[in-house]
């Protein structure tokens, strides 16, 4: 096998990412601002580094040229010696409390390891050496300081006597002289010790060479300089405002703009969409509320889209079937106006047919009002046993068919039903669907009517059948036969409407109607109801 991933790696892997990312987008915003936060941190950090690192390459190489061919100073006392005008580098001596100090130098440099120029300043590359009279004269960035030491109670009484002002190198000689004089002398045993000794040096007064670095740094080291310390601060903020920057795009700016554009789309009455997931906790939840509103107010709208649709089509078909006893009325007062017209007197037939047409359209005109009310009916639920209401059913089908087909044999399943479940039920709109089911059969039944109850526990929905043994629907009945006032034999007491009824009822106890033929012929009707108990029942 060839190296590389597997394919079963590789789905781990991209599984394992799809994990955290989910973890990252349902995380709460204050933990998402600590992680950006941590982030600009790191990364602040990591830059700066780099930056300052290379800002002091740079300064480094610079100092490099300007310390090319200079000395840096060794930090030892130096003597003055008078006679060769040069500065001997020498060791101090303390005596008693350190205020009373002896500076012993070689002019050979014996006590003080030779010249000194071996030793490089890792800082500057430059070597360490001694200093001279010729290097203070000539090198304006050194300074030339009193060590101290050896005061008199006389200059203590004055005030302070160690004064580090810098001292002219053109002076030196002068100062040296009077300090010498000044100050407490030399130990004598010292003195005795140098004594007719041409290699070494004794003081009371000594001094420290300073070379002053700021003195040698050019303008761009300078600025250099000044970078690097300034470097950290500035790469914090450009990270700060980066980082926050992409944190309002991702966690706040874009989320509100998902909002903002959803919002506007449901206040231009546009509810054919789904709200966008949004990364953060806070706003999925504010999401997931906003998707609800949305579905409430689209379900609200397909309702009410129905309702005036249902109520378009009813009056359509209401219109349609007032045609005929209208243009029936029209045709025999026509006919009745003629005959008076010619004195002939209006026969009682004539009459009959304007009464009859009369009734009819006050039937339609009950019908339909009848229908506008149905839509308002309330549901008025109550707790019930399911063996109860199966026994009340049953009850109640077996005195209907009693009356209107004492001929036809009903037949009661009941054996989909748990007695002992509990149903939230409205009782009469129950009875009402079944009175119009069972009216229908018995107009079409032979010999048989089927009533049939099963509950789904699992779904809480309670269907009720009912079959018979006519000649079943035909094509364009299993089509439109929920429809208000379609009907293929209707008369002037049918108009079409017992299953828009059924069909009407069912829906607002939350059901539907089904409409189909056996097998071996004849009709069957199912009609589903919401029968689950709320939850706090």
């Amino acid at each position: 096998m060839m190296g590389g991933r597997t394919p079963e790696k590789r789905c781990s892997l991209k599984g394992l990412k799809g994990r955290v990312c989910a973890l990252w987008d349902d995380m709460p915003l204050m933990r998402t601002f600590f992680c950006y936060a941590a982030g600009c941190v790191a990364v602040s950090v990591v830059v700066s580094i780099a930056i300052v690192f290379s800002l002091m390459l740079a300064y480094a190489a610079l100092q490099s040229e300007e310390w090319e061919g200079r000395i840096d100073v060794n930090d030892v006392p130096y003597i003055y010696d008078e006679e060769a005008d040069e500065l001997v580098p020498a060791v101090a001596i303390e005596f008693d409390d350190g205020n009373r100090v002896t500076f012993l130098g070689s002019r050979s440099g014996a006590l003080t390891m030779g010249a000194g120029v071996n030793v490089i300043n890792a800082e500057t590359g430059a070597p360490i050496g001694y200093a001279t009279m010729d290097m203070v004269r000539d090198d304006a960035t050194l300074r030339v300081y009193d060590w101290g030491g050896n005061y008199t109670t006389r200059d203590f009484e004055i005030g302070d006597p160690y004064s580090p002002v810098i001292i002219d190198s053109a002076d030196l000689a002068s100062y040296d002289a009077r300090e010498r004089a000044e100050r407490l002398p030399v130990d004598a045993e010292i003195g005795n010790l140098v004594a007719g000794n041409d290699d070494l040096i004794v003081s009371n007064i000594a001094y420290f060479i300073y070379r002053d670095n700021l003195a040698i740094e050019t303008p761009l080291m300078m600025g250099l300089r000044i970078a690097s310390a300034a470097a950290p601060f500035i790469v914090l903020g450009v990270f700060s405002v980066l980082f926050f920057r992409r944190f309002y795009r991702k966690r706040l700016g874009g989320p509100l703009s998902v909002f903002c554009d959803c919002a506007n789309r449901v206040a231009a009455q546009d509810l054919d969409f789904t709200t966008p997931a949004v990364p953060g906790r806070e706003f999925a939840r504010l999401g997931e509320a906003f998707e609800k509103m949305r579905a409430s107010l689209e379900a609200s709208q397909r309702e009410l889209w129905r309702t005036a649709e249902e109520r378009r089509r009813l009056n359509a078909a209401f219109a349609h079937d007032l045609r005929t006893p209208v243009t029936v009325l029209a045709g025999t007062v026509e006919m009745a106006q003629l005959r008076a017209a010619r004195g002939e007197a209006i026969g009682a037939d004539a009459l009959e047919t304007i009464k009859t047409q009369v009734i009819r359209l006050e039937r339609y005109a009950q019908a339909m009002s009848g229908i506008a009310r149905l839509e308002d009916r309330k549901v008025e639920r109550e707790i019930v046993e399911a063996g109860a209401l199966a026994g009340a059913l049953r009850a109640h089908a077996q005195g209907l068919i009693g009356a209107q087909r004492p001929d036809v044999a009903l037949g009661v399943d009941t054996s989909g039903m748990a007695p002992d479940a509990t149903l939230s039920v409205d009782r009469a709109l129950v009875e009402e669907v079944l009175d119009n089911l069972l009216g229908n059969a018995c107009t079409h039944a032979d010999s048989r009517i089927a009533l049939g109850l099963a509950l789904d526990t699992a779904f809480g929905m309670l269907a009720v059948r009912v079959a018979d043994d006519g000649p079943g629907f035909s094509p364009e009945a299993l089509r439109r036969g929920c429809e208000a006032f379609f009907g293929e034999a209707k008369s002037a007491e049918h108009f079409g409407l017992g299953l828009s009824i059924v069909a009407t009822l069912a829906r607002l106890h939350g059901g539907a109607v089904v409409l189909e033929n056996a097998p071996s012929g004849g009709a069957i009707v199912t009609v589903t109801i919401d029968v689950a108990p709320p939850e706090d029942a």
